[in-house]
């Protein structure tokens, strides 16, 4: 009868395994093998802990759909990790295809660099992924180890020189703003050939990021809005860089209030080589930036902040 018994269990449970087989093999996949290989490194000192509604810092590194695999692609960024790799959830079954689309999306994941230290920034983003699930994302930097450190001294000297604690922190701003402005010049040569699609181009310059303005005095847009970024981050203001197709500016926080801030476009220069330094730009709501011109559209869906009321 014992013996019985004991058949009649193994059965049951030959029976329950095989009918249960895909539910007891996430499980062990899920709680065994995914926890075990994620490893999770300090994050470097030019982590932001800014909240923004589009994206949300996330500890949960396997993915059940494609808003969290954003969210962990930011996290990487946010964190400064180099090398990162996660899983994806055994029920989220459109994972790979997902993580396919967003690594071919050039364009969208170059506004995730908009929310995160210059620093942090990537120059190229490398994913390998696997049937089985397994995801690996690989970030080469904007900046240079040699970069930052020549830059964050430079930051720290212009700062010294133009700040005094006596201003307001809109005067602070101000005086950043008008510093960069009255000793960069626009590298017109490279906006030209970026415009013209002229692959040919060898830079001068490197005025697409912050080395451009304050340590080359040239600069294009994604130049200007990096190097006001970082005195942004110095003074502890919140800020993120908006950007459609064909321009990016700066976005501040003032007192739980809003404004753009687009130094392009105050340091225009005239058709005789005279060059200005005007303020038409500088801290504007999403209201008057749009009465002023058709150039500053951008994604509201994506810069919720800066989007106007009804429009997402």
């Amino acid at each position: 009868m014992k013996k019985f018994i004991q058949v009649v269990v193994l059965l049951l449970i030959l029976i329950l395994t095989i009918k249960y087989q895909k539910e007891i093999s996430n499980y062990i996949i899920f709680n065994f093998i995914y926890k075990r290989e994620i490893v999770i490194e300090d994050s470097n000192q030019y982590k932001l802990d800014f909240n923004f509604q589009y994206l949300k810092e996330t500890d949960n590194f396997i993915p059940r759909n494609k808003k969290e695999l954003i969210n962990i692609i930011y996290t990487i960024l946010n964190n400064g990790w180099s090398n990162f790799t996660f899983y994806c959830d055994p029920k989220y079954t459109t994972c790979i295809e997902d993580i396919e689309e967003l690594s071919q999306d050039s364009s969208f994941l170059s506004i995730l660099n908009n929310f995160i230290h210059p620093f942090n920034t990537y120059s190229t983003l490398y994913t390998n992924y696997s049937t089985f699930g397994r995801i690996t994302i690989e970030v080469d930097k904007t900046y240079s180890r040699s970069e930052i450190e020549l830059l964050e001294k430079k930051v720290d000297e212009i700062y010294n020189a133009v700040v005094k604690d006596n201003m307001s922190t809109v005067e602070k701003i101000k005086a950043i703003h008008d510093y960069i402005i009255n000793t960069t010049s626009y590298d017109s040569d490279r906006s030209d050939a970026i415009i013209s699609k002229n692959y040919d181009y060898i830079p001068l310059y490197q005025s697409h990021k912050a080395v451009g303005p304050l340590l080359q005095n040239k600069a294009i847009c994604g130049g200007y809005s990096d190097a006001m970024a970082l005195f942004l981050i110095k003074m502890d203001i919140p800020n993120y860089k908006i950007s459609n197709q064909d321009h990016i500016w700066n976005y501040v926080n003032l007192d739980d209030q809003w404004y753009h801030l687009d130094l392009t476009w105050d340091d225009p220069t005239l058709e005789n080589g005279e060059e200005l330094l005007i303020h038409d730009y500088f801290l504007l709501t999403t209201e008057e930036l749009f009465a002023k011109n058709n150039n500053h559209q951008f994604k509201e869906d994506i810069f919720l902040e800066a989007a106007l009321k009804g429009t997402y």
